[in-house]
């Protein structure tokens, strides 16, 4: 009778250290996809700066998988009175397949200045990356 109760005991302490184990790698999992979705959506408002730099006129934004599993949306529209200002907003989506995507959004104001070789791209405002729930961009 008392093996009976030692190995009921020792059976509910390897299932409590078991689920406190898949719980923790749980935590983990979403940790590491939020941070991911946070740095592709910076990396979306890198991109597009690359390319109003090269292009300010022709550039309105894309949709682009930057790693495996990911989706980062990018929206550029032009500032009213503003000449050479844009308004860029990235959306990034990491682990698009997975069973919890995590969403990350970025907004920044950039200024071209300058011309041809010389031209360069500048910060004018800035937002902190906020959890998003759903889709807001329109697709480019």
């Amino acid at each position: 009778m008392i093996a009976v109760v030692a190995l009921a005991v020792a059976t509910v302490l390897a299932g409590t250290i078991t689920w406190q184990c898949l719980a923790g790698r749980r935590v983990l999992d979403c940790r590491q996809h939020q941070l991911q979705a946070e740095w592709l959506a910076r990396a979306g408002v890198e991109l597009a700066a690359a390319r109003l730099l090269a292009d300010p006129t022709g550039y309105t934004g894309e949709a682009v998988e930057l790693i495996p599993g990911s989706q980062v949306r990018i929206a550029i529209r032009a500032e009213q009175g503003a000449p050479n200002v844009f308004r860029v907003t990235s959306e990034a989506r990491y682990s698009k397949d997975g069973t919890s995507p995590v969403m990350r959004s970025v907004t920044r104001s950039l200024r071209r200045m300058g011309q041809g070789k010389e031209a360069r791209i500048e910060i004018v405002a800035e937002t902190r990356p906020v959890p998003k729930g759903g889709d807001s961009l329109p697709k480019p």
